[in-house]
Order: C-alpha cells, then structure tokens, then sequence
C-alpha cells in the first residue's frame, strides 16, 4: 500500500492519455458484460422452461397454424394430463414503440398448465366472466401504467375484425405475478380468451399458432411427443411437438448462434484493446526512464521496478474494467427486456470474475515488453540523457 500514491502519480502523469486508455479499456469491458449478460439471460430462460410440458405447431413451419379442432384429439393420447390452445396477436399500444404480444388461449386450462403464472382465485373467476377479458402480466402494467378495471385498446399488426378494424378492446380483470415472490420472467405476457378473438376476426377463424400439452408426471414427454405427431401424420396439418425447453431453445437459434456471435466481438475487441494498452504503457515507460533510474538509484531492484509497472498498468485496467461492468449492469436490465421482453436474470458473480481475471492478463501483457525496458534501464544512460 505504500507504494499506492508513486503508482498513482505515474498514471496521471498525462491526464488525457489514461483518461483516453480508462475509456477504451470501459467500453470494451461495457460491451464484455452487455454481450455476457444478455447471453447469460437466454440460457436462464431456457433453463426455466419445463422438460414436461410440449409445444405443438405446425411441421412445415412453426409460424403457420393448426386446427382448433386438434386439441380434443391430443387431449385422448396417453399420457397428456391436459392441453390447450394459444394464437398469438402481434400489436402495438397507443405508439409503434409500445409492442405487445398477447396470447389467446382457453385461460382456466393454459393456467392450470402453467403453474408459474400465479393469478389470485377472485381475478381468474373475474376472468371467467368476462368475455373480453384480460390478464397481463405486473411487469407490462406497471410500464404502461394499466389498472385493473381500465379498458386498453390493442392495435393489431395484422389480424383484422368482420369490420376490417385492427384495433382490439380488451378489459384488465387481473395481474399476472404480482407478488413479490413470483417470478418476474413471467410477469410481462398479456392472455385473453381465445373465444373472444376466434368469433370476431375475419381471417385463420378456428386455427391456432400451437397448443400446449401438459403430460403426466409418470408420462414419457418424449414418447408422448411422437405419439401426438404420428395421430397427425399425412393430414394437411402436420405437426411438431416439442419439449417446451427445447422449443425456446430453437427460438433463440432462428437469430443464429448467439454465443459464438458474442464470443467473436468480444474476442475481436479484447484483442484489438490488447495493442491499446500495450501502445499507451510503452509510451508512459519511454517518456519516464529518467524516472525509473532515479528509483533504481535510490536503491529500487531491477524487480521492483518492473512489478511497478505492472502495477501500474494493472490498476489501470482493474478501475476501467470495473467502471465498464458496472455500466453494463445497469444497461443490462433495459436492453434485455428490449429483445426478450421481460426482465433480466440477475447477472451471475462468476461474470465479473471473468472480467476481472481477463483484465488481469490484459494488464500484465500489455506492460510485459514495457516492463522490461524499464528493467533494463541503465541508471548512468538514463540520467546522462542516453
């Protein structure tokens, strides 16, 4: 600790130069923990979607519809515990900014299917009674400011009523997890009787995006998948099933592979701040050697004023880096919920400890080569301006 204030002395020996290398190095430990973070987020999502229930779509393409009348078939194959519909309507509210997808679906049964939406007893009854009727989830009430009784209106991308109207009313009867210890990854989905939408659009009348299949605890999922898509097989509507985790899994490959996407940036920005910090540290030892003799000459080793460079650069990259994910934990939660929709899973501890470790052998590479020359000064060169 004795030696803090000559190593923070020899960072600030030119302000601007460490203030230019402190925000080179944040920036790329910012996109370091950004990147880390939203990839961290997917894997917990996935990892939180069920190995028992499936998702039933349609062969060809996942995005093309089914027949409702699908649903009472699936229901008879063994090992199903219980299944419903779900057709999705893409629209905005109020501003094209405002995206909002909800789900129509038959919301007694989607509910007992999924256990980890908790909506209280007197909500789902509302719910039941009322035909336009709306469950959404805490998280999106709270950003659009909805209360339970307000009458929203959703614009639709596509889906059209008999009228030609793309506007949707629906009334909020409910809360989707709000509770303070229900899951927030599952507390910004909006849900509406299927009934509602089916009778009064004018296109894909009786036809849904996917069911969802709830099999028996003894069941194998697996098994029960291929069953489901051998009833269907030669129809007009082949299907897929799928076990939910692995369903989510597939959405999140349609974007390309992530991880490899992310490890190349990163890869490529580390490698690049790498010539950076090693430009800066060879340019702070060149213009210091005077420096350095003079320590040498006060009795500092050939070692000690090799770690002191080391240091220096270390402590360097150690405030940058800690500066950059810090940033990226607080932009994390916004840009997650930008591309998934729902809030960020809390970054794990190991994150930072890779930044930091990474940092660490940044800095000591980085002043290596500089760090030598220093070592090798020689005192009478040095000071006679040699």
């Amino acid at each position: 600790m004795k030696y803090l204030p000559l190593l923070w002395a020899g960072l600030w020996r030119k302000p601007a130069r460490t203030i230019l290398t402190m925000l080179s190095i944040a920036a790329a430990f910012l996109l370091f923990g950004v990147l880390q973070g939203v990839v961290s987020g997917f894997d917990g999502v996935v990892a939180k979607m069920s190995d028992t229930r499936l998702r039933v779509m349609n062969r060809t393409n996942m995005f093309e519809v089914l027949p409702v009348a699908y649903e009472t078939q699936i229901a008879r194959v063994p090992g199903v515990r219980r299944v419903t519909r779900m057709a999705a309507l893409s629209s905005i509210f109020q501003d094209s900014k405002n995206g909002v997808t909800a789900y129509a679906t038959d919301v007694d049964a989607y509910l007992d299917i999924i256990p980890d939406y908790k909506v209280p007893a007197d909500q789902r009854e509302a719910m039941r009674r009322t035909r336009m009727g709306a469950l959404v989830g805490a998280t999106m009430a709270n950003r659009f400011g909805w209360h339970i009784g307000d009458r929203i209106t959703l614009h639709a991308a596509l889906a059209a009523q008999r009228d030609g109207s793309l506007d949707w009313p629906l009334d909020v009867v409910g809360f989707v997890n709000a509770g303070p210890d229900d899951d927030k990854m599952f507390a910004n989905d909006l849900i509406f009787n299927y009934d509602y939408l089916d009778s009064a659009r004018a296109t894909d009348v009786g036809m849904v995006a996917q069911f969802v299949v709830a099999t028996d605890a003894a069941a194998d999922s697996s098994k029960v998948a291929a069953a489901i898509d051998q009833l269907f097989a030669n129809s007009s509507y082949e299907t897929s099933s799928v076990k939910e985790r692995d369903w989510i899994a597939s959405v999140v490959r349609e974007v390309g592979d992530l991880r490899r996407f992310v490890y190349s940036i990163v890869s490529a920005v580390l490698f690049t701040l790498l010539f950076v910090a090693g430009s800066t540290m060879s340019q702070s030892v060149r213009h210091r050697l005077g420096e350095f003799a003079v320590l040498k000459a006060l009795g500092f080793s050939d070692t000690a004023v090799w770690l002191l460079v080391v240091a220096e650069s270390t402590m360097l990259s150690f405030v940058a880096a800690a500066a950059g994910l810090t940033i990226a934990l607080l932009l994390l939660p916004g840009i997650f919920r930008s591309l998934v929709g729902g809030p960020a899973p809390p970054l794990p501890w190991k994150l930072y400890l890779a930044g930091l470790a990474i940092a660490l052998v940044l800095a000591v590479t980085s002043a290596t080569l500089p760090a030598l020359r220093a070592r090798r000064v020689s005192v009478a060169a040095a000071l006679s301006g040699r």
